[in-house]
């Protein structure tokens, strides 16, 4: 399965990396009705750069038994779940400052804005439904 999901993301990062460079290569990225369509490029690109490093590394890197055994320790799977966890708490209070920041500052116009709050929102609600979740089951 975890396979499948890598093979399907060095899939779609090709398809992005591809179709931004026929978009520049064609010269038609002018012609998509985007507010900076010279971005498009960049972004598309970007975006499957790291689509395709983030599958390749995952397919190619070879484990010994020895390495998965240790990842499937218990020990091993809570510490990882803690510094998730500690991450997740660090990122949460970073994206609200650099929001409050922004927004302050005139840098984030209305919909991104909006759209980096509900974000910041969503992660919050599955937190919150996940330790709902977890607090009756355990």
């Amino acid at each position: 399965m975890k396979k499948r999901t890598m093979v399907l993301m060095t899939v779609v990062g090709l398809i992005f990396l591809l179709g931004g460079l026929l978009l520049y290569g064609l010269d038609s990225h002018e012609l998509v009705p985007v507010p900076r369509p010279d971005l498009l490029v960049l972004g598309t690109s970007l975006i499957g750069i790291f689509l395709i490093v983030s599958g390749a590394c995952e397919l190619f890197c070879k484990k010994t038994r020895e390495m998965e055994i240790e990842e499937k320790d218990e020990r091993n799977v809570a510490i990882s779940n803690a510094a998730m966890a500690s991450g997740f708490k660090v990122m949460s209070v970073a994206v609200a400052v650099s929001v409050v920041i922004l927004i302050f500052t005139g840098y984030l116009q209305a919909v991104p804005c909006f759209i980096l709050i509900g974000a910041y929102f969503i992660g919050q609600i599955v937190f919150i439904a996940r330790l709902c979740q977890l607090n009756k089951k355990m």
